[in-house]
């Protein structure tokens, strides 16, 4: 069965607008179109380039919106559903047949009606202006592939919520699970050709980002998204070796220390920017989220630190922790720990005021 990389998209979630129900521009948000301001107005003058300029306001709004929305797509993807699904095929396998224990006994994670309406609503921007003719019609393929899988997960969270098993000794968890395999086979298929267009957009949007950060002189925004572009980095380097925590004393330490140490240096700069009051006036920076996010950074860093140090003093990881994504997870010096530690970065930046 199929797993995904820990790739996150990165968005500021209506920041570039004092409130997501108006267009009135506050500051530079972290996407690659700019701000109206910006942008020239060709030869018109007086109220025409009052109104080019507000047309060029509204293009980029809904830009921003549809963007926005496809990065929650991506992000429940990777993150929600992504841990749904391994949790399942970590129990039952994922062959034809599940595979039940003799002292069966089992919580299946669930796919809140939170995460059910906004799906309804991102898959709802495929056809809205503009268009995203890399992804759109990626869209619209993959949301059935979505619909069918979430339905039949839904289907089986009930069965095992209530303890259906004990009344039929099984016989709808061995209907269900082919339905589940088969299912999961067909939006793997689709869903990556999705995560990997939202991959290339998503590294444009953040290079032309970081150009303009720094443009304008807003060194705590820049920091605070170079390091998470460096720690992607570090997470790519690992994906790339194959390396995971099965096979952890395995990774290339040359390879992965040059992409570990600029990351160091990221969040040193970052803290320091941080202390400037006055950078963070200019910047019209909540010190609250910042410090927040600051605080999800260091685990990020100490989460690559701890993979150094595993390495070092060649210690495996105990085989009862291989068993299941969540024991690594929550395991130290482990690839899966740091992207989950990267994982919850990333939602602080998404919230960054």
């Amino acid at each position: 069965m199929k797993k995904f990389s820990s790739f996150v998209a990165l968005a500021l979630l209506c920041t570039m607008f004092t409130a997501c129900s108006n267009l009135k521009i506050n500051r530079p948000a972290a996407e690659p179109s700019g701000t109206t301001a910006d942008k020239t107005s060709g030869d018109a003058s007086g109220s025409n380039k009052n109104d080019t300029a507000n047309i060029e306001a509204l293009d980029e709004a809904m830009e921003v919106e549809k963007y926005n929305a496809y990065v929650g797509l991506n992000n429940f993807m990777t993150g929600r559903l992504d841990q749904v699904l391994t949790d399942y095929f970590d129990k039952f396998g994922d062959e034809e047949q599940p595979v039940i224990d003799k002292n069966f006994s089992f919580t299946m994670l669930s796919i809140s009606s939170g995460d059910a309406k906004a799906l309804e609503t991102q898959f709802g921007f495929a056809d809205k202006a503009p268009a995203f003719p890399a992804i759109d019609p990626v869209v619209v393929r993959l949301k059935p592939a979505m619909n069918d899988l979430t339905a039949i997960l839904s289907e089986a969270r009930e069965y095992y919520k209530t303890k259906g098993y004990v009344d039929d000794h099984f016989a709808k968890a061995k209907e269900m699970h082919p339905k589940i395999v088969k299912a999961a086979d067909a939006y793997y298929a689709v869903a990556d050709e999705y995560l990997k267009a939202m991959a290339g957009m998503g590294a444009e949007r953040k290079k032309e980002s970081l150009k303009k950060f720094q443009e304008n002189d807003e060194q705590i925004r820049y920091g605070a998204l170079k390091f998470l572009v460096d720690a992607q980095a570090l997470s790519a380097e690992m994906e790339e070796q194959g390396v995971t925590a099965k096979n952890i004393l395995d990774l290339d330490m040359e390879k992965f220390r040059a992409k570990y140490d600029p990351l160091v240096d990221d969040l040193k700069n970052l803290t320091q920017h941080a202390q400037d009051e006055q950078r963070l006036k200019k910047e019209k920076i909540e010190s609250y989220t910042l410090n927040s996010y600051i605080e999800e950074a260091q685990k990020v860093k100490v989460a690559a630190s701890d993979i150094i140090e595993r390495v070092n003093k060649k210690r495996k990881v105990d085989e009862f922790d291989l068993k299941s994504r969540f024991f690594t997870e929550n395991q130290d010096g482990t690839p899966e720990k740091f992207e989950k530690m990267l994982r919850d970065a990333i939602q602080k930046y998404n919230r960054l005021k």
